[in-house]
């Protein structure tokens, strides 16, 4: 089964070997910014989700960052 791991230190899971990662916003916030007003918020959510999925459709044989 395909995973997207997303991270806000995409260097750890790479150096582990995660086939997919998707580079996430902050270590307190992967996926998201409460700084950002309700709707930019909610478009960054989208693009991170889209990012990860679209990471579990591509073909990969070593780590790598969406």
């Amino acid at each position: 089964m395909p995973v997207a791991f997303v991270s806000a230190v995409p260097a750890i899971p790479m150096s582990l070997g995660v086939p997919r990662v998707v580079r996430g916003v902050a270590i307190t916030h992967v996926l998201g910014d409460p700084t950002l007003p309700p709707a930019r918020e909610a478009d960054l959510r989208r693009r991170l989700l889209e990012t990860a999925v679209r990471a579990l459709t591509a073909d990969v044989s070593e780590p790598t960052l969406f």
